[in-house]
């Protein structure tokens, strides 16, 4: 009832690289079982390449009618759609490698998970170059490492697979979207002020002055995350790799974690550096109580309630923190 009946191994979906869709569907049955506990339960995204990705690709939200009964789908509402829109699963196997049969190449997640999807499993900052130097990208994953290590929060780090860092903090589904939006704010801010040379919370590339984006508003509902071990359409097949944080130092170098390398990778190491990310919850009240005790306050900035949602519940304690003082 599950058989998966594959087509087209042959074609080629990495021009330059000779990389083709039998390559791929390789890779994700060798990344199966690392990758579904970030999948199981979530709602997925997918962007399908029927061609490769010097072909015509399409974004699909709403999981197509024909899947199979083995797939199964999560409802959640959409505010931009202003409809309910019912999210594909990925809970084995042969539902990882039918989705990737159908030309999908990235996997895109929810922060959150069933029952808990009003309330994240994470709090991202994604470290974004945009021409800015790697070396101050690895530079402050360092610092945001350092920061979440002196306030107590545990944290964890992976590629992007494009250009940049991706730091996680885990939540345990114990805020809700907006506190977990503002604990990213405020973690941005803090580690701008310590870094301001090199960091910066402007959104808008022109005005970045060559610095490293520190990009919080991914915690926002409905955003998503390059799931952890998938490939990227981008030249080299790029993966999206956790990575210990020894690893995290000025020589590393994310090309090198492709769909030829990866594999070698997951044979050699016997846990996922990242996986506990799903599993433990940061004492946020505590690490806030640290902050309290310090000088130079810094507020997170309540975002504007979205169109067709209640604004936040009356007596809602916000999310506040203060700068940790330098040491001298």
């Amino acid at each position: 009832a599950r058989g998966v009946a594959l087509s087209n191994l042959d074609k080629v979906y990495w021009p330059d690289d000779g990389y083709t869709k039998g390559d791929l569907i390789a890779y994700y049955r060798k990344a199966a079982r690392w990758m579904l506990p970030y999948l199981r339960d979530r709602p997925v995204v997918l962007t399908r390449y029927p061609d490769g990705i010097a072909g015509k690709s399409f974004y699909q939200k709403n999981s197509p009618e024909f899947l199979p009964s083995w797939i199964p789908t999560l409802p959640a509402w959409s505010e931009d759609a202003g409809r309910e829109i019912r999210y594909a699963t990925v809970p084995s196997e042969e539902a990882l490698l039918y989705l990737v049969n159908l030309g999908t190449i990235p996997f895109h997640l929810w922060a959150s998970s069933a029952p808990h999807l009003e309330r994240p499993d994470w709090c991202i900052l994604d470290l974004d170059p945009k021409g800015a130097p790697f070396a101050h990208v690895v530079e402050l994953a360092r610092a945001l490492h350092e920061l979440c290590e002196e306030l107590g929060l545990p944290s964890y780090v992976k590629t992007s697979g494009s250009s940049g860092l991706h730091v996680l903090v885990p939540l345990g589904a114990a805020l809700d979207y907006e506190q977990s939006r503002m604990l990213g704010e405020l973690l941005a801010q803090l580690v701008v002020r310590r870094h301001p040379r090199i960091a910066t919370i402007t959104r808008q590339i022109s005005a970045r002055g060559g610095k490293v984006y520190v990009d919080y508003l991914q915690n926002r509902r409905g955003q998503l995350l390059a799931a952890p071990w998938c490939v990227r359409p981008l030249p080299g097949a790029p993966v999206s790799t956790p990575l210990r944080w020894q690893e995290v130092v000025p020589t590393l170098d994310i090309k090198r974690f492709t769909i030829d390398s990866v594999p070698a990778r997951l044979r050699r190491n016997a846990a996922d550096p990242m996986v506990a990310v799903l599993a433990e919850k940061a004492d946020v009240a505590a690490a806030l109580a640290r902050l309290a005790e310090t000088a130079a306050p810094v507020e997170a900035t309540p975002a504007r309630p979205s169109k067709g949602r209640p604004a936040a519940a009356a007596g809602k304690a916000p999310l506040a923190a203060t700068r940790k003082r330098r040491r001298p």
